[in-house]
């Protein structure tokens, strides 16, 4: 479904759960890739996009692909800094994070991708707007990956109760 201006419309539910990145690093592990992501390393790295396939990415079919990972996180996490050694030119995926595209009720939906509800550190309870550029993003994770199974109610409701449970503790810290 297209709006009038060209664009693809999107629903967005967030479950009363708002995001701020934390930049713990946390989430860098193998990304999904496009070929025009591989294509955007290699200008950004200024070495030839085989070089690229070579040394960075560890599965390749043509047109998506996966980085490379050491010790479990993405090749180009900076494991001092926990910054992404590429950030600029960082792939589309790593871009729309915390969020996914999803089939929810018949609709695209804009919404927290799976991993994220039950791991990230990022996460808080709230209501949040989504910012402009993510549906940007989504736009292009849809036409390049395609959209993801929808999330479940329940899994909102698991990060609602871990994300109380978390600010509970932490306010029993302050406290002590």
């Amino acid at each position: 479904m297209k709006n009038k201006e060209n664009k693809i419309k999107f629903d967005v539910y967030l479950g009363g759960i708002a995001y701020h990145c934390i930049k713990c690093g946390f989430c860098c592990d193998a990304p999904t890739v496009t070929k025009k992501d591989l294509a955007k390393i290699a200008g950004y790295l200024k070495i030839p996009l085989s070089e690229v396939l070579e040394k960075y990415v560890g599965f390749f079919n043509g047109r998506i692909g996966e980085l490379k990972e050491v010790g479990g996180k993405c090749i180009f996490l900076d494991r001092k800094t926990k910054k992404c050694k590429i950030y600029k030119a960082r792939p589309l995926i790593c871009r729309l994070r915390p969020y996914s595209v999803q089939l929810r009720d018949g609709k695209l939906t804009l919404t927290y991708d799976i991993w994220f509800l039950r791991y990230c550190r990022g996460l808080y309870l709230g209501n949040d707007k989504v910012r402009d550029e993510y549906f940007k993003y989504a736009e292009l994770v849809l036409k390049y990956l395609g959209f993801e199974e929808c999330v479940e109610e329940e899994e909102f409701k698991k990060a609602k109760e871990r994300l109380l449970e978390e600010s509970l503790k932490f306010r029993r810290v302050t406290v002590e």
